[in-house]
């Protein structure tokens, strides 16, 4: 690590014992514009780091200002490599120049390892790279549009404060309903995730290794998770990974040919239903504005309503 600009600040790898700042400093950007503390904690981004072919330390990037974290990023890159993401995390008390200089460190070692990660992929002018702001977060967002990048579409954190136990749902004719067991279903999981989201732009991350990792955790909610089946096989599934003070809603799917049914509604009451029983009040998923598969409006008759509003960006990338 040197500090080649003189301004006291350096880009250098990451380590296990950084995991607290990264935490620290995504909270303070977070908690400046919604109020409320970050969803992620250093547990959760513990695991995310540590994803099976993922670099803990090269692809979560920090910035440091006299040994004192002010800034992070990440790199995820999945195939066919359309949509290259890197969430930007930067102190919002950082002034001005302090800001460009570790926005500029940090893309320039993040386009780096997104360049590598296409090194031997057919070109494709539809490639781009993208990141989000949260809405309000003016200064940022001004910044990466002078850097190229544009406002592609919404993206927002839903939840829904849960007032006792609801009761548990009612399912559409035909369908059973199974727990999600662990690793042992990662098979199905992975298959039903491949052919819900086969319609969805972009790159998916539904690996069998993020999701053996996923279905391994400890904070996956089996209560709260399940994989609907009809007569001919599984056709939807929940997936519930806790949060602080929270549940999560880490992915919903459900198959064509069992949608306009409400298998979703009725996937999604049973997460709230788990959750509910065992005394968790808050539950929060993320959803992509440019899913055009009715995603938003399945949560929102649910009784889930908007919390958080952020900005997707992107840029067109490489060859």
């Amino acid at each position: 690590m040197a500090d080649l600009t003189g301004s006291g600040l350096a880009l250098r790898p990451s380590t296990d014992d950084d995991v607290p700042a990264l935490a620290a400093v995504a909270t303070r950007q977070f908690r400046r514009f919604t109020g409320r503390d970050a969803p992620w904690s250093e547990t959760g981004l513990r695991r995310m780091r540590t994803v099976p072919g993922r670099d803990p330390g090269r692809d979560f990037p920090v910035v440091v200002r006299d040994g004192e974290v002010v800034g992070w990023g990440a790199m995820f890159a999945n195939p066919p490599y359309l949509e290259i993401f890197s969430p930007l995390h930067l102190d919002p008390d950082l002034d001005d120049d302090a800001l460009d200089l570790a926005l500029d460190l940090l893309l320039e070692h993040l386009d780096g390892l997104a360049l590598a990660a296409i090194a031997g992929e057919p070109p494709d002018t539809s490639r781009v790279r993208t990141t989000e702001v949260v809405a309000q977060d003016e200064r940022l967002r001004s910044r990466l549009e002078a850097r190229g990048f544009v406002v592609d579409r919404d993206e927002y954190e839903m939840a829904i404060e849960l007032d006792g136990v609801p009761d548990p749902p009612t399912w559409p004719e035909g369908i059973t309903v199974a727990q999600v067991r662990g690793p042992e279903d990662v098979d199905v999981v992975v298959a039903l995730l491949a052919e819900s989201f086969a319609e969805h732009p972009g790159d998916l991350p539904f690996t069998p290794e993020l999701i053996t990792h996923v279905l391994s955790g400890a904070d996956l909610r089996t209560a709260a998770s399940a994989i609907a089946h009809d007569d001919d096989g599984p056709v939807g599934l929940v997936v519930c990974r806790d949060r602080p003070q929270a549940g999560y809603v880490w992915v919903l799917g459900v198959l064509p040919r069992a949608r306009r049914h409400r298998l979703g509604t009725s996937l999604l009451r049973h997460a709230f239903h788990g959750y509910a029983a065992a005394g968790t009040r808050l539950v929060t998923l993320d959803v992509d504005g440019g899913n055009d598969s009715g995603a938003l409006a399945v949560y929102e008759r649910a009784g889930m309503t908007v919390r958080t509003r952020n900005l997707v960006l992107q840029r067109p990338f490489g060859p």
